[in-house]
C-alpha cells in the first residue's frame, strides 16, 4: 500500500520530506498544498466515501475538536494496541512533551501524532531593552509592553515594537493580552461571551501599542515579522517558535536578539491525523508508517529547520546549550495556553480575526468590534 499524506506548505515539512526519502521502503508520498487551499483539500478527503489521502496534517486544538466531534478522524488508541511492540518502543510516546500530548487529545481520546509547534516567543534587542531579573528566560507582562516599547522607540533608527497585526494573524497575536487580563471566549455555560469587559480592556491596550510600531504593522504577517527581525529595526516583537531556527541560524544575518516569554503565551501543535473513512487495516498500516517517520531523529531535525520540536529528548541539556532560543521554547510549552476545545469555535473563529483587525485599524472601537463578534458567534447557537 502506498501512503499519501497531505500537508500545508510550511518550511517544517522539509523534515518530513527528508525522513520519507531516507525510508523508501515505507512507500510514502507527501503532497504540500498552499495554505489558502489547504482546508478545502483536507475537508474533501475527510468527506469522501473512501479517503484518497491516508493521512493529513491539522493544527491541533484549533481544528481537532470540530473534526473529531464530526466523526472525521480515527481514534489512535485502538490502532496503537495492534502495532508491534518494537514500533511503539522506537517511537516512545512518553517522550512527547506533556502539554503537547494533551493538545493531541479530545474527550480523552488521541487523534494526532505531533510534528512541530507554533507558540509565542518574544524577541528583544538587549542593546535597548534590559530586564531586571536574572532568570534565563525573562517573563514579560503584557501590561509592561507599553513602557518597554515607549522607552526603546526611536524611529527611524529603531521602532519600539512590531505587532503581527495582519488580519490573518492578529487574533492569536492578541491572545496573551486577553488571557493576562482575565479574558475569555466562552462563559461557564460554554456559550460565547466575547464582549466581556476584560476582552474589551485587553483589546484597547493592544490597539494603543501601534503608536510604537512601523506604520504598516497592520499588514504584518509571518513573513514581514521575520523580515523585520532579520533587519534588526525593532526592539521587541512576538513571533512563532516555529520560525526561530531560520532567524537564529542565518549566517548571513547574525541574530542580535535574545528571547523572553509572555506570562500566558499561546501555542498550537501541528500534527498528523488519520481520516476515519478507510478500512481498519489501512489505518493500522498508516499509523505504523507515521510512527516510523516521526521518530526522535526527525524531531531533532525540526529543531534545525523550524526551531520547535515536540519531544522531551530534543530539549536535553546539549540541545539547550546548542540553540539559543530553545530554553524559551521549552518554557513556552510549559506555560502555554490553548484555545477552548469547543467544536463550535471554528465556526466563528475567522470573524474574531476580522473584528480584532477592524478595531486595530480604527474602523470600529474595540467595544463595537467585540460586540459584533459576539452577535456573529451567537448565530451558531
Amino acid at each position: 500500500m502506498s501512503l499519501n499524506i497531505i500537508a500545508p506548505d510550511d518550511p517544517a515539512l522539509k523534515v518530513l520530506e527528508n525522513s520519507i526519502s531516507k525510508q523508501p521502503d515505507l512507500d510514502v508520498k507527501l503532497t504540500l498544498i498552499p495554505w489558502s487551499k489547504y482546508r478545502d483539500a483536507m475537508m474533501q478527503t475527510l468527506k469522501e466515501d473512501l479517503a484518497t489521502n491516508q493521512a493529513l496534517f491539522i493544527p491541533g486544538h484549533i481544528w481537532l475538536p470540530e473534526l473529531a466531534e464530526a466523526g472525521y478522524l480515527a481514534e489512535l488508541e485502538p490502532l496503537l494496541s495492534t502495532l508491534p511492540a518494537s514500533i511503539l518502543k522506537e517511537y516512545d510516546m512518553d517522550d512527547i512533551m506533556p502539554t503537547i500530548t494533551d493538545e493531541c487529545r479530545y474527550n480523552n481520546k488521541t487523534y494526532q501524532l505531533p510534528f512541530f509547534t507554533d507558540g509565542h516567543i518574544l524577541f528583544y534587542d538587549p542593546n535597548v531593552i534590559e530586564f531586571d531579573n536574572d532568570t534565563e528566560v525573562p517573563i514579560v507582562s503584557t501590561k509592561e509592553i507599553y513602557k518597554l516599547a515607549s522607552k526603546a522607540h526611536n524611529p527611524p533608527h529603531i521602532y519600539g515594537l512590531a505587532l503581527k497585526a495582519d488580519e490573518s494573524e492578529i487574533f492569536t497575536d492578541f491572545l496573551p493580552y486577553m488571557w493576562e487580563e482575565g479574558g475569555y471566549i466562552f462563559d461557564k455555560n460554554n456559550l460565547p461571551y466575547i464582549d466581556n469587559d476584560a476582552n474589551i480592556t485587553a483589546l484597547q491596550r493592544y490597539c494603543e501599542l501601534q503608536k510604537f510600531c512601523p506604520t504598516d504593522t497592520n499588514t504584518y504577517g509571518n513573513d514581514k515579522i521575520a523580515n523585520t527581525l532579520k533587519k534588526g529595526k525593532v526592539a521587541l516583537v512576538a513571533n512563532w517558535g516555529g520560525q526561530s531556527a531560520p532567524i537564529f541560524l542565518d549566517e548571513k544575518n547574525p541574530c542580535k536578539y535574545k528571547t523572553a516569554l509572555f506570562e500566558a503565551p499561546w501555542n498550537a501543535t501541528w500534527g498528523v491525523a488519520i481520516p476515519k473513512n478507510q478500512p481498519v487495516t489501512i489505518k493500522q498500516q498508516t499509523l505504523s508508517r507515521l510512527m516510523q517517520l516521526l521518530n526522535k531523529e526527525s524531531d531533532k531535525q525540526v529543531t534545525l529547520i523550524a526551531g520547535s520540536p515536540v519531544r522531551k529528548s530534543s530539549y536535553c541539556i546539549d540541545e539547550l546549550v546548542k540553540y539559543p532560543w530553545l530554553s524559551a521554547q521549552k518554557q513556552m510549552l510549559k506555560r502555554a495556553k490553548i484555545l477552548p476545545k469547543n467544536p463550535k469555535l471554528g465556526l466563528f473563529l475567522g470573524n474574531l480575526y476580522e473584528m480584532a483587525h477592524k478595531a486595530f485599524t480604527k474602523k470600529l472601537s474595540p467595544k463595537e468590534a467585540l460586540k459584533t463578534a459576539q452577535k456573529e458567534a451567537m448565530k451558531h447557537y
